[in-house]
């Protein structure tokens, strides 16, 4: 794909569907990395410092001035930064946390990780994220947090989450994997809520190799971070004892989340190319839509005018989604609900009974191909494909 215009193509799967031979093979994940990245890498790995040094600074600086975040500290993953932020806002032994089930497994295992539990509230169908109407009712005296997760990179009902954070004294933290470079009345994500966490693991927009983000609104929560980050020692508070070790007095509890300067270095160079990405991500997302629209067995996700997608995933809604996984990848096109529901994991107890748009949402929604890997001849064979049945 070398441009943001979609246009449609000629090209296309014959009626038979399942029958015809596979024309071409469309991933529905591929990786970014550019050659700036590369070298960039390369150089780090010649310069001895590969820890965590000036690159990571020069990162951080770097996506604070693309993304507008007020603070932002790089850590390790993704699953680290909701940690982190959940460890900074003390959940703890007992304590719960409200959360969506609709999600990788690594947003609730960080709960579990600070042995707290997570509580599942119910999804919106037409968005797949957590449903603020749903939240309230679940809220005890061991609530300590709510987690949202932006699904596919659509922002979440921010000002109503927020609301319900301010009435019951509970934060709010995003989980942005899916929605780096999305706003929300606006605003990018990663400036509303006091925490945010992102995910800069391989097939991310935006690649570290592996890597996340937290990022923040406070000063005091950027230093506690920063601390946190690296076991809980604050490395420009240290000094050198006349024997030669750095002393330091550590008062906070931390983690090895930190990132180091060679996955630093292949941030730098991808984020070169990051508005790129997005634009083609959002292009090829309309251009879908309009393709699909009033397909037989096709319902597409919502889309307001208050907010903008990432475009992290093309999930729509279809009915009997098994037949229409298998017939896809018959015709070569990968088609996968990406995340299953986390409540049918015994680590999270078991599946829930009190889901009910969650039950619906599980049976029809699928992801499709999506991406700078996709061509406008593979985007027009996906849709003929779709077009052709199921």
């Amino acid at each position: 794909m070398s441009g943001c215009t979609w246009r449609r193509s000629g090209r296309g799967c014959a009626p038979e569907g399942i029958r015809c031979s596979v024309v071409v093979r469309v991933p529905l994940f591929k990786p970014y990395v550019n050659e700036r990245a590369i070298d960039s890498a390369a150089k780090v790995l010649r310069s001895g410092w590969i820890g965590e040094g000036p690159k990571v600074k020069e990162f951080e600086r770097a996506l604070v001035e693309r993304f507008k975040f007020k603070y932002v500290k790089a850590v390790n993953s993704g699953t680290s930064a909701i940690r982190l932020a959940l460890a900074m806002v003390g959940v703890g032994p007992g304590d719960e946390v409200i959360s969506t089930a609709q999600t990788c497994s690594a947003t609730n295992t960080a709960i579990l990780e600070q042995f707290a539990r997570p509580v599942f509230a119910d999804v919106q169908y037409m968005t797949g994220n957590i449903d603020p109407a749903d939240i309230e009712r679940r809220v005890t005296d061991k609530t300590r947090a709510i987690l949202c997760v932006h699904w596919a990179g659509y922002p979440c009902d921010m000002d109503e989450l927020l609301a319900i954070g301010v009435r019951r004294s509970l934060p709010i933290i995003e989980d942005a994997a899916h929605a780096l470079g999305a706003t929300y009345h606006g605003k990018p994500i990663g400036t509303i809520s006091p925490f945010t966490c992102f995910s800069l693991q391989a097939i991310k927009t935006l690649t570290t190799i592996d890597g996340g983000l937290l990022a923040t609104l406070r000063p005091e929560d950027d230093e506690e971070a920063l601390i946190r980050r690296w076991f809980g020692i604050h490395r420009d508070a240290r000094r050198m004892r006349p024997d030669g070790y750095w002393f330091w007095n550590q008062t906070l509890p931390g983690f090895k989340y930190h990132m180091n300067d060679v996955s630093a270095a292949v941030g730098l160079g991808n984020l070169a190319d990051v508005d790129m990405l997005l634009a083609q991500r959002k292009a090829q997302a309309e251009w879908y839509r309009g393709e699909l629209a009033g397909v037989t067995g096709v319902t597409l996700f919502e889309q307001g005018p208050d907010r903008e997608s990432a475009h992290w995933l093309f999930t729509l809604h279809v009915e009997r989604r098994d037949e229409f996984c298998m017939t896809m990848r018959g015709r070569g096109v990968d088609a996968s609900i990406v995340h299953i529901r986390n409540d049918v994991h015994d680590v999270f107890g078991g599946r829930r009974a009190d889901l009910p748009t969650l039950d619906a949402y599980e049976k029809t929604h699928v992801s499709i191909p999506l991406g700078w890997w996709v061509s406008l001849e593979d985007a027009a064979y996906v849709c003929d494909c779709i077009k052709a049945g199921w």
